[in-house]
């Protein structure tokens, strides 16, 4: 009885199919550190990778096209998660 009621209470975790930071992380040591890092621009070409930042994130709220699936929360809701994000050049 107490099995049934600790699986009920238990926080379901998200299922994400994306990478994490350790799966990055092992892919990124088997190239040359000194090589740049970038990411493929909105329209064509590509951008310099120049950080990193953690932000909450909400799952699932964005369908129309052209947005990614997750967001920002609105003001004074929480999070589903804490993302790391790269940052790239501002336009």
């Amino acid at each position: 009885m107490l099995d049934l009621l600790e699986k009920r209470h238990a926080a379901k975790a998200p299922e994400l199919t994306g990478l994490t930071v350790g799966d990055v992380i092992a892919m990124l040591e088997t190239f040359d550190p000194s090589a740049p890092l970038m990411v493929q621009g909105e329209s064509g070409g590509f951008e310099e990778v120049l950080g990193f930042r953690t932000t909450g994130v909400v799952l699932n709220v964005n369908s129309a096209e052209g947005f990614g699936p997750h967001d920002l929360p609105d003001d004074g809701a929480r999070a589903d998660l804490v993302a790391v994000v790269l940052r790239a050049a501002e336009r």
